[in-house]
């Protein structure tokens, strides 16, 4: 027997076997129900947003919100006077300080509020007209709403002309409400779409700009995404929160 046929001495070294790597799994967030009867809302204001609204309202105290939805807005705290509208009465319904209208045609004075605070929808995936089952991992505003969306509600709006027109519209009213030196607070996400990123929060910028707003802060919040779909791979990871103010 060759030196190297000799028998190994010792105890034999065990082989180590490559452990797969386990990525850990992917949640999408969760669908919350918000009534007890399966109500629920895709586009809730996360604490992260609350807590940078605050920041830049500090000297601002009545606030509206004309995209009121499930009624976050009311928990900026004790410092502000919170008005919410929002088009859709069972989401109304979830705050007492949010009332029924249109972002369209409000029903207060010019002047009224020391600053509008809002996010408008983003003319993504969730304007599908999507009728699923309840444990579908999709979300819409009709599916989470339970029903078709009122005429004028831009949750139905993909990105295009239209969505353009409603929120130029919109825009102009939130203006009017405003007072002289008010400030305006926006949240606002890009999307992908066909692989390409489509720049929301540049459309609702210019056209502010246009108005009359003055851009004096912006911010990215770091943004849960559900990641399905034909882009799940390919999801803007912030939202924007732009700050203006309305010069006297």
């Amino acid at each position: 027997m060759t030196e190297s046929a000799q028998p190994p001495t010792g105890r034999p070294r065990r082989r180590r076997e490559a452990t797969p790597v386990r990525r850990a799994a992917r949640r999408p967030p969760s669908k919350p129900d918000l009534d007890g009867r399966g109500l629920s809302h895709p586009a809730r204001y996360s604490d992260n947003l609350l807590d940078v609204f605050r920041r830049h309202l500090v000297a601002y105290r009545h606030v509206l919100d004309p995209f009121a939805g499930t009624g976050r807005i009311h928990e900026l705290g004790p410092a502000w006077d919170t008005v919410g509208v929002e088009i859709e009465p069972e989401w109304a319904h979830l705050h007492p300080r949010t009332i029924v209208g249109n972002a369209l045609a409000l029903q207060f004075e010019d002047g009224s509020f020391d600053a509008i605070c809002t996010s408008p929808t983003y003319g993504n995936r969730f304007a599908d007209h999507h009728e699923a089952r309840d444990g579908s991992v999709r979300r819409t505003y009709r599916h989470d709403l339970g029903r078709a969306l009122h005429p004028d509600n831009s949750g139905q709006l993909q990105w295009g002309e239209k969505y353009r027109e409603f929120h130029a519209h919109a825009w102009a009213e939130a203006l009017r409400v405003l007072r002289d030196g008010g400030r305006f607070v926006l949240n606002v996400k890009n999307h992908v779409r066909n692989k390409q990123v489509v720049d929301v929060t540049c459309f609702h910028l210019d056209h502010l700009e246009s108005l009359g707003l003055s851009l004096v802060a912006r911010a990215e919040v770091s943004a849960r995404s559900l990641r399905v779909g034909a882009n799940g791979a390919a999801r803007v990871s912030h939202e924007s929160v732009l700050v203006f103010d309305l010069c006297e």
